[in-house]
C-alpha cells in the first residue's frame, strides 16, 4: 500500500468489514473463493501497517519479516493461482473455462517459483517516497504470466459483473504502472485492487436480492 500506516489499517478494517458481510450474504458453494477477497486483502493491508509502523519507530524489527512474509506470500504467491481458480469455478462456458485453466497453469508456475524465490531468499522491504519498496528474486521472465493469470481470467467471464470487475482492475493496473516505480508498483497496485476488491460486496448484494426476488416470483406464480 502507499501513504501510511493509518491507511493501511483504515482500509485493511474496511475490507475486513466488508468480508464479514459478504459471508452473511446468501451465495452458492463455488462462490465463496470469490467472496474472500476481500478478507486476504484486508490482510494484506493490515500487514503493511505493521510495514509503516515499523519504519516510523513505532513497531520493534523483529515484528518487519511476519509483515513482509505476509505481503510477499499473498501477492506473489496466492493471487495468481487464486484468482484463476476463483474464476475458473464460477464460470460455465467451455471455451472461456479453457481459457482461464490456462491463466491457472501459468499461475501455478509464478506462484511456486515466486515460493522458491521467497524461501531461498533474500527478502526485505523499505519504504521509497510515499510507498514501500519490497525486494524478492522474482524473475523478470514471470512478469508477463503474472500479469496474465491475475488479469484475464474475469475479464473472460461469462458474468458480466465481474467482466467489469476485471476491467477495473486492468484500469487500475495500468494507473499503478504510471504513478509508482517499478520498485513500489507491487505495493501501489495492491493498494489498488484491494479497495476495489471491496466493492465485490455490491455484487453479491444485488445476486442474493435477484435470487429472493426470482424466488418470490415463483412463490406468487
Amino acid at each position: 500500500m502507499c501513504f501510511s500506516a493509518t491507511a493501511s489499517f483504515i482500509a485493511s478494517g474496511t475490507l475486513a468489514a466488508s468480508g464479514a458481510a459478504i459471508a452473511f450474504t446468501p451465495k452458492p458453494r463455488k462462490a465463496i473463493p470469490l467472496s474472500l477477497f476481500p478478507i486476504f486483502f484486508a490482510i494484506l493491508q493490515f500487514a503493511e501497517g505493521l510495514l509503516w509502523l515499523n519504519h516510523r519507530g513505532f513497531l520493534a524489527d523483529s515484528f518487519k519479516p511476519l509483515g513482509v512474509y505476509i505481503f510477499l506470500a499473498i501477492a506473489y504467491v496466492l493471487w495468481p493461482i487464486y484468482v484463476p481458480f476463483s474464476a475458473y469455478v464460477l464460470e460455465t462456458g467451455k471455451k472461456r473455462k479453457a481459457i482461464i485453466l490456462v491463466c491457472q497453469v501459468l499461475g501455478l508456475v509464478v506462484g511456486i517459483t515466486n515460493l522458491i524465490a521467497i524461501v531461498s531468499g533474500p527478502v526485505g522491504s523499505s519504504v521509497a517516497g510515499h510507498s514501500i519498496a519490497y525486494t524478492i528474486n522474482m524473475p523478470d521472465i514471470l512478469s508477463a504470466p503474472y500479469v496474465i493469470s491475475v488479469g484475464v481470467p474475469f475479464l473472460v467471464s461469462g458474468n458480466r459483473r465481474l467482466v467489469i470487475f476485471g476491467a477495473a482492475l486492468a484500469v487500475l493496473y495500468v494507473i499503478a504502472a504510471v504513478v509508482a516505480s517499478s520498485a513500489t508498483f507491487p505495493s501501489v497496485w495492491c493498494f489498488y485492487a484491494a479497495i476495489l476488491s471491496g466493492f465485490l460486496f455490491f455484487i453479491f448484494r444485488f445476486k442474493a436480492e435477484q435470487t429472493w426476488k426470482t424466488a418470490l416470483s415463483d412463490v406468487s406464480g
